[in-house]
């Protein structure tokens, strides 16, 4: 499993700055829900390359599980 890391930044004016990164997909926005919220309205989100994969290894041996076909 990749290392998970999650990093915060706050500027003298404020402003918080997350840094995100080991996470694919939406577990991003689920693993840092909570916390956005705690600190209250996100103005920009900017979204890494990793945002964009999908567990394709887990869709796939969720598909042979439901399916008879051996992928």
């Amino acid at each position: 499993m990749p290392q998970r890391t999650l990093r915060f930044k706050i500027h003298q004016d404020g402003r918080v700055e997350e840094t995100v990164e080991g996470f694919n997909g939406r577990a991003c926005d689920e693993a840092t829900r909570n916390i956005e919220k705690s600190l209250g309205e996100v103005k920009v989100k900017n979204k890494t390359s990793e945002a964009f994969i999908s567990n394709q290894t887990k869709n796939l041996q969720q598909l042979n599980k439901e399916s008879n076909v051996t992928f």
